[in-house]
């Protein structure tokens, strides 16, 4: 898959970025952060513009975290629709849109760059939660800035050793999701714990 992507990208340039990054935010599991470490090597060597490519990547980005978002508020009810057939799935959909309350603009600015696993289902519930749309913007595009500048500049200076970067990169990024899973899942265990405890008593 990465091959295929970084091939797509070495002919189409920018363009094939914006496209690539758009459909990875929309939630289709694509390799865009080593995409975008790719393209930062490749500006450093003079091949392509630094600023000609951080703006199709930041286009791209925002256009599919839009996309996510729209369809999470104007699709609101035949996603709770097929949720609903499924309490398991609906108590999760309800206890998302609750964090997105709660949090907010930080829950979409951190899972931009920092918690990026999760920014397509942030996108979701942020539209389910009729979160703001100006808001959302703000925040997202704030937090886009961060991750599409700081991965291609990430490449530019790493250029030389961009393949050993790129397994770092994936390897913190499977870290991250799987230690905030474990989070959710501890507090989960923890809070019915607590529920069994009390009813004993």
């Amino acid at each position: 898959m990465t091959e295929t992507i970084l091939s797509v990208f070495s002919v189409y340039g920018a363009p094939a970025l914006f496209a690539i990054v758009a459909a990875g935010q929309f939630g289709i599991p694509l390799p865009t952060s080593i995409l975008l470490l790719t393209a930062g090597a490749l500006q450093a060597d003079g091949d392509l513009s630094f600023w000609q490519l951080f703006a199709w990547g930041l286009a791209g980005a925002v256009v599919g975290d839009h996309v996510g978002y729209l369809i999470g508020r104007f699709a609101a009810s035949a996603i709770r629709d097929r949720i609903g057939r499924w309490p398991a799935a609906q108590k999760q959909l309800l206890k998302a849109e609750a964090f997105t309350r709660k949090w907010g603009d930080g829950s979409i600015f951190l899972s931009r760059w920092l918690f990026s696993p999760l920014g397509p289902y942030v996108n979701l519930t942020s539209g389910l939660s009729s979160h703001p749309v100006h808001r959302f913007s703000m925040a997202d595009i704030a937090g886009e800035i961060v991750w599409i500048g700081g991965y291609l500049s990430l490449g530019a200076v790493f250029a030389q050793s961009i393949a050993e970067l790129a397994d770092i990169v994936a390897n913190a990024a499977w870290m991250i999701g799987a230690g905030v899973i474990t989070l959710i899942l501890g507090w989960q265990l923890l809070v019915r714990l607590r529920r069994i405890k009390a009813k004993t008593e």
